[in-house]
């Protein structure tokens, strides 16, 4: 043990999931001091084997599976399936993510192992709950967001609903909140001595996501609304460039129009007030865009940014990685992994300090701890919980 322990070290967890959802869970249990043991299938994880690989790696896997231990197992074969109900045994947290029914086929279901283990924490992590008329609709990202009513909250200017591309948007979301009711049920545990079991879906998690539209639509007779409710927020291309302009208070936007010596233009009776600008939000528009296509980007955020406006360059990814070394966020810390080279981590959000500098330093092959475990066991009397602080009685 480490003389600062990570709030979830001495936790073993048994993760039986793929793809993004249930890994980015596991993944930051195990960025919190948890011991992952993540089962593979022969051939491993389908996420391993998605396309844009790089280096011989998908970066996705990497980015939702480091820090974790590898058994490569099929669970068709009766013997190395009784190595996973054993694994199961010696686990606090257990997280799946398989077809509803599939696990309780294989003798991993929540009812079975807790009937031997009452203090277990299970999660099912599915598309839309093992109990609802949906259940056996095959779910992915794009369904999640067009089900939850994200792609029409999404939007484009012409109103054609449009999913969030290039980011998996639902299964991330899941990951948080299945991360979340685990480390709750932990606590509870930790208090009461009592297990849990749950279930988080791509579904749910995106309806809470959207809660605020949600509430609004139901308060306006269907009707979702606009979420900017000042005006002249927008985004504007520059010279080079596009720079996302952000007001909140009248201040703001006098601030803004007083540093781009354009204080003239709120004199104007369309612009003078809140109101005023909400209604002829256009015109603001046209106003604020001819002054910006005088500079670049850049340059408006050098400039504006210092003095208290609220404007930032539109950043593409590699743009956002070169500036963390001279921006000081500590975002980013770049690691160099076996079988990977130099790798770029981004730090969990809210760790203190003394945590971020011992971010996990492994990804592991398909099955490279496999050996490790099965000693483990061994060593292991039946039922024994690798826990390092038991629950209370």
């Amino acid at each position: 043990m480490n003389a600062t322990p990570l709030a979830m070290e001495g936790l073993r967890v048994l993760d039986l999931t793929q793809g993004i959802a249930g890994p980015y869970a596991t993944m930051l249990m195990a960025a919190h001091g948890a011991e992952v043991i993540k089962v593979e299938p022969p051939g491993g994880d389908w996420i391993r084997n998605a396309r844009n690989q790089t280096r011989g790696h998908a970066p996705a896997a990497i980015a939702v599976n480091v820090g974790k231990k590898s058994i490569q197992l099929d669970l068709k074969n009766p013997d190395q399936l009784a190595i996973a109900q054993r694994i199961a045994g010696t686990c606090d947290v257990v997280v799946e993510s398989y077809r509803p029914g599939v696990v309780e086929r294989l003798g991993l279901g929540a009812e079975q192992l807790r009937q031997d283990k009452p203090a277990l924490v299970y999660c099912s992590v599915t598309g839309f709950g093992g109990d609802s008329q949906l259940r056996d609709r095959p779910v992915i990202d794009h369904i999640a967001q067009a089900y939850s009513g994200w792609m029409h909250v999404n939007a484009d200017e012409n109103g054609v609903p449009q999913r969030t591309r290039n980011v998996v948007l639902a299964d991330q979301i899941t990951g948080l909140y299945a991360y979340q009711a685990i480390a709750s049920a932990l606590l509870r545990r930790f208090r009461f001595g009592t297990g849990e079991q749950l279930e988080v879906t791509l579904a749910g998690s995106m309806a809470a996501f959207l809660a605020p539209r949600i509430v609004s639509c139901a308060l306006n007779d269907g009707k979702v609304g606009n979420a900017e409710f000042t005006a002249p927020t927008g985004d504007y291309p520059t010279r080079q460039g596009v720079l996302v302009v952000a007001v909140q208070k009248p201040a703001d936007v006098e601030r803004l129009f007083a540093l781009l010596d354009r204080a003239e233009v709120l004199q104007d009776a369309r612009f003078s007030t809140p109101a005023a600008r909400l209604q002829n939000a256009a015109g603001l528009r046209h106003e604020l865009a001819s002054v910006l296509l005088g500079d670049t980007a850049e340059r408006w955020e050098q400039r504006l940014a210092p003095q208290g406006a609220m404007v930032c360059e539109a950043r593409d990814i590699a743009h956002f990685l070169a500036s963390q070394s001279s921006d000081g966020l500590g975002l980013i810390e770049t690691l160099d992994l076996p079988g990977v080279g130099p790798c770029p981590l981004v730090r969990i959000p809210g760790a203190a300090a003394w945590q971020r500098r011992r971010t996990p330093t492994r990804f592991p092959p398909v099955g490279a701890d496999l050996q490790h475990i099965l000693d483990d066991l061994e060593a292991l009397a039946p039922g024994t919980s690798m826990a390092m602080h038991p629950t209370p009685s």
